[in-house]
């Protein structure tokens, strides 16, 4: 048996496992290396019989694995094969005959996580680099969407806008980080604020890099968001660099310190207005498009008003039927004038962005939407008591998770590794199992465990989502075994060093022990 410091003592293998399995798996985890952490594993059949359990019925941070969650609700829920996200530019002014419109230019946000020069539908990485000498693809212009919405607006007549241009966030509340996200992380794009009009991913992308013998500081998109506190320098010649950047939250000063080497270097900082920034990014594309802006940019928000307790909310029953009535998610025009239009892509082809490049701020405007359609309004609260409801009506003991946002980012999530099975199993019995199945990342071959898996059996047979924060690795889907069948596992860590990867590698083993005993 295994003994681990710090925690209470492990729950051993239960009565009907596989003794085999059993056997290989204990025996991982009895390895020195892992002393430090906690292990959860369950491994099931597709309908749900226990094949392995080690902790399964503990409480872990599940990390990126709560994606998985909020993914199979909204997939379960919508018909995301066809329904878009749509984002309007509206106005109750009028044109006159000299194109000069009397009124705001309000650009209504509906939560589409797509509004940026990501390329859709998703495809999976280069098996072999680029050959040498080949010219890698120019970077998309992140204004693209913008520029496509301002174009259709100098098609309706304007060229000159006397009131101001307004980005509209107010489909959701400003409820824009989960409880338990760790503050550090707010600063860059894994952890940006979540709000209805979000666009490129609702940061900026800061680029240092020599300008003779000093560094200067550019942003893309070129807006006014950020000042910059400029302390880096020249790292001396034969020296290591150290680039420093620092934004504290609530603060639109950047600070930069440290040395820069040579090269550029290039980070994407968060903002903690992600309506402002569309409405300046709009202001820039609609002044590029030939139309006078004379006014500032600003937003419409609409406050978080609830009083109740996230507890007591998050556990409130609901009845839930699926919306297949909707063909796309867009915010009332409330009799304003259409100047623009944008539709995305199907939600499905999010999704699958979702879950292979593990996305936290996609991940986050899904649990809202969930929230605004099927709960009282687009909060983190209703969002969660939605995914509730939809777990225990998958079969999920009510007792074995309780998740505060919809990606992970979270430090006081928790689920346990049964709870994960139970769904992944419930999933594959499912009309929309298929698809969401065919969201995850494949071992060996795309997503985030296209390098892990390259060299081993069961290669392009492991369908599976990833987590990764603060001392936690999470692993959990679906792996085709040697015997052909298909097996459900969830694989939870917790408590190891940082910097530590043992573990991890340690979770590579014991999916091949999976796939070596069924």
């Amino acid at each position: 048996m295994v003994v681990f410091l710090g925690c209470l003592p492990a729950i051993s293998a239960q009565s009907g496992s596989d003794a085999a399995l059993s056997a290989k798996v204990e025996a991982i985890l009895a390895e020195p290396a892992l002393g430090h952490a906690t292990f959860g594993v369950s491994v099931t059949t597709l309908d749900g019989k226990l094949l392995y359990g080690h902790n399964d019925g503990r409480l872990f941070v599940p990390a990126s694995n709560t994606k998985l969650t909020t993914t199979a609700a909204v997939s379960a829920l919508l018909p995301v094969n066809t329904l878009t996200w749509t984002t309007q530019v509206v106005t109750t002014g009028a044109v006159d005959a000299d194109g000069v419109l009397h009124g705001d230019l309000v650009i209504l946000g509906a939560g589409d996580p797509t509004l940026s020069a990501r390329k859709y539908p998703y495809v999976a990485p280069l098996a072999t680099p680029r050959p040498a000498g080949t010219v890698p693809e120019p970077k998309p212009d992140p204004l693209g969407p913008l520029n496509d919405l301002a174009a259709q607006v100098v098609k309706a007549g304007v060229k000159s806008i006397a009131g101001r241009v307004v980005g509209d966030e107010s489909f959701f509340p400003m409820d824009r980080w989960g409880t338990g996200w760790s503050w550090e992380d707010l600063a860059w794009s894994d952890g940006a604020a979540a709000s209805a009009l979000s666009f490129n991913e609702n940061s900026i992308e800061l680029t240092l890099e020599p300008d003779g013998g000093k560094v200067a500081d550019t942003w893309n998109p070129a807006v006014s968001y950020y000042s910059v506190t400029n302390g880096i320098t020249m790292a001396p010649a034969g020296t290591d660099a150290h680039v420093g950047v620092d934004r504290q939250p609530g603060s639109n000063v950047v600070r930069t310190f440290g040395t820069l080497g040579t090269g550029a270097w290039h980070g994407d900082v968060a903002v903690d207005n992600p309506g402002l920034l569309t409405a300046q990014a709009f202001v820039l594309a609609l002044r590029a498009a030939g139309i006078l802006v004379a006014n500032d940019a600003t937003t419409e928000q609409r406050e978080l008003l609830d009083t109740e307790s996230f507890g007591k909310e998050r556990a409130e029953a609901l009845a839930l039927v699926p919306r297949t009535d909707l063909t796309t998610v867009a915010m009332p025009t409330e009799g304003r004038q259409v100047l623009a239009t944008r539709v995305s892509v199907p939600m499905q082809q999010d999704i699958v962005m979702t879950n292979k490049l593990s996305e936290n701020l996609h991940a986050e405007l899904m649990l809202r939407m969930l929230g605004r359609l099927f709960g009282t309004d687009g909060s983190i609260a209703q969002g969660a008591r939605v995914v509730r409801q939809f777990l225990i009506s998958a079969g999920v003991d009510d007792g074995d998770f309780y998740l505060y946002d919809g990606s992970g980012m979270s430090n006081d999530d928790r689920i346990a590794p049964r709870a994960l099975t139970t769904l992944l199993a419930y999933a594959a019995k499912q009309p929309w199992g298929a698809g969401w199945r065919d969201s995850l990342p494949v071992g060996g071959v795309d997503g985030t465990i296209a390098r892990r898996f390259t060299k081993s059996p069961v290669k392009g047979r492991v369908f599976a989502k990833t987590g990764t924060l603060n001392g936690t690795n999470a692993l959990s889907g679906y792996l085709q075994a040697d015997s052909g069948k298909t097996v459900v596992f969830s694989i939870l860590v917790n408590g190891h060093r940082p910097g530590s990867n043992d573990e991890m590698h340690a979770m590579d083993r014991i999916v091949e022990a999976i796939a070596g005993s069924e």
